[in-house]
């Protein structure tokens, strides 16, 4: 082989690893603006749904929820000028579980940013107020003789209830 073919080969090899290296880089600069914008997509997706979320606790965690359960109104009953009892009375037991779930969410703008009440409060809270619910549904039926008699329509009632669960 003379000089001027090796020197040709030579010319010609390096031309083609240089553009080769070339388009490799350039490939690579390509793929990664098409990473940045996916990645900036996904930021203002993310962006998006946390200003959604917050949107939702702190809706989940808006005092006005409790005005009405808790209103002396509504746990006490209405009465008008004379005394009477207009609309009965529901007690408090709505009102403490809606305020512990409101609670339960934790990190809101009215919470202070703390943990919040956890599950078993609020279960607990809940499990007394069926149990509430329950005596007074089956009181009437207790029979001061019949005690915890097996067929006396109190056990019956609470038999019932215990079915449910």
């Amino acid at each position: 082989m003379s000089a001027l073919t090796i020197a040709l080969i030579a010319f010609l090899s390096g031309g083609l690893v240089t553009g080769g290296t070339i388009w490799g880089i350039q490939s690579a600069e390509n793929k990664k603006e098409k990473t940045a914008d996916v990645i900036e997509a996904i930021a203002g997706l993310e962006t998006r749904f946390e200003q959604a979320q917050a949107t939702s606790v702190t809706n989940l965690t808006e005092p006005d929820l409790l005005k009405i359960p808790c209103s002396s109104e509504f746990i006490n009953g209405t009465f008008n000028d004379e005394g009477d009892q207009i609309s009965p009375a529901n007690g408090d037991m709505l009102c403490r579980e809606m305020f512990c779930r409101m609670n339960r969410q934790g990190g809101g703008q009215n919470s202070s940013g703390g943990a919040g009440a956890t599950a078993q409060e609020c279960s607990a809270i809940s499990d007394a107020n069926i149990s509430v619910l329950i005596v007074k549904a089956c009181m009437p039926y207790w029979e001061e003789k019949s005690g915890a008699d097996q067929n006396s329509r109190y056990s019956r009632c609470i038999d019932i209830f215990s079915d449910a669960k």
